[in-house]
């Protein structure tokens, strides 16, 4: 009988020091966060941007164009590598940009009518990626396809345009999904004195 306390007394001494080992151990684990839920991995392809005080992202639907030319800081050409059911042809196409307007650049150049080329230009460089998305009209009467865009980095570029005070907003037909966003963003404009706000006033 004694033996079989002794025993007993062994085995109970073994689990004590299991347990406190296993807390001891819980504890470490969880000092160091090692239960924490990992951590989500990075998805971003530096194409697209997040959205910014209501500054949308490049939609889902959106499809890449390669630009060929810009005619003046509201219209460029670009040109399709894979034809859709908006833009059906690899041809080059003329498209205007949805909701915005810039000075006219011929016959005779309006005031910051280059200064806004200029900026197109170096929002959308000739042979970079643009990112496309109609609204609800596709066309205009002059044949032109009216698109929203977006960089190849993510920039809504209708909306940077007015931001900087190259372009002021306007409502161009059922095309208004991004209207009171451009008319905030020219209203800041105006109030800053930013591009042709001041320049031409």
């Amino acid at each position: 009988m004694k033996g079989f306390v002794t025993a007993v007394a062994v085995v109970l001494g073994s689990v004590l020091v299991l347990a406190i080992g296993v807390a001891l151990a819980v504890w470490v684990l969880l000092s160091v966060g090692a239960f924490d839920a990992p951590a989500e991995p990075a998805t971003s392809s530096g194409t697209e941007a997040p959205v910014a005080d209501g500054i949308p992202s490049r939609p889902a639907e959106a499809f890449p164009l390669t630009v060929r030319y810009v005619f003046d800081g509201d219209t460029i050409e670009a040109q399709a590598t894979q034809p859709n059911t908006i833009v059906t042809t690899t041809e080059p196409v003329r498209i205007r940009l949805i909701g915005v307007d810039t000075p006219e650049g011929t016959p005779t150049p309006e005031c910051w009518a280059d200064e806004a080329r200029a900026h197109l230009r170096e929002l959308l460089p000739e042979g970079t990626t643009v990112w496309a998305a109609p609204d609800t009209e596709t066309s205009d009467r002059y044949g032109r396809y009216l698109f929203n865009l977006w960089s190849d980095d993510g920039r809504f570029i209708n909306h940077e345009l007015v931001a900087a005070g190259d372009a002021e907003a306007i409502r161009v037909g059922s095309n208004d999904a991004f209207y009171d966003l451009l008319t905030d963003a020219q209203t800041q404009a105006q109030a800053s004195g930013a591009g042709r706000w001041a320049a031409c006033g």
